[in-house]
């Protein structure tokens, strides 16, 4: 909503959109702690390095982004990723992949329908940044990636959260 509002009105909905994603990607590290604290069917080392690398992603994706919002960097969106934005672009494919395959190797507490939106955002975070890096924000891949992304990860997250809530006996 805030970057519908940023093409329309302007700022400060550009800057509030920058920080309401780095309050979502932030809140991915606990959901991917979560994931492998409760196990799957993956192998200890190969879950180990998912986890790693999916909250490395999430740390250097944040650290990008928060120095974009300050001003340190810059970002060129109508052009393919190059520096700073083309980390931020392989960071958010990286976060994909986890989220692609750790909701499928889950074990039996994730039901199939949050098993398969999980994947399905994830294969969004992927080609998001394939469309970041290819040819920017109107890439035709940004937006169809940006669906899973923006619109069902969102969706997929506020799901998960429930079902851990229940899990540890929240309301």
């Amino acid at each position: 909503m805030a970057f519908g509002l940023f093409s329309q009105v302007g700022q400060p909905f550009g800057t509030l959109n920058d920080l309401f994603l780095l309050v979502m990607t932030l809140a991915i590290a606990p959901v991917m702690l979560g994931s492998y604290e409760l196990g799957g069917v993956t192998p200890l080392w190969p879950a180990r390095l998912s986890l790693a690398a999916g909250i490395g992603a999430v740390l250097v994706w944040s650290v990008v982004q928060t120095l974009m919002v300050v001003g340190v960097v810059t970002f060129n969106y109508d052009t393919p990723a190059n520096g700073a934005f083309a980390i931020e672009a392989i960071a958010v494919m990286v976060i994909g992949a986890w989220l692609t395959g750790a909701p499928l190797l889950a074990g039996p507490w994730l039901s199939r329908p949050l098993r398969w939106l999980g994947a399905v955002s994830g294969l969004g975070f992927v080609v998001f940044g394939l469309g970041l890096l290819h040819g920017g924000v109107n890439d035709g891949f940004a937006y169809i990636g940006g669906i899973g992304y923006e619109v069902l990860f969102p969706i997929w997250a506020f799901l998960f959260g429930r079902l851990l809530g229940r899990r540890n006996g929240g309301t």
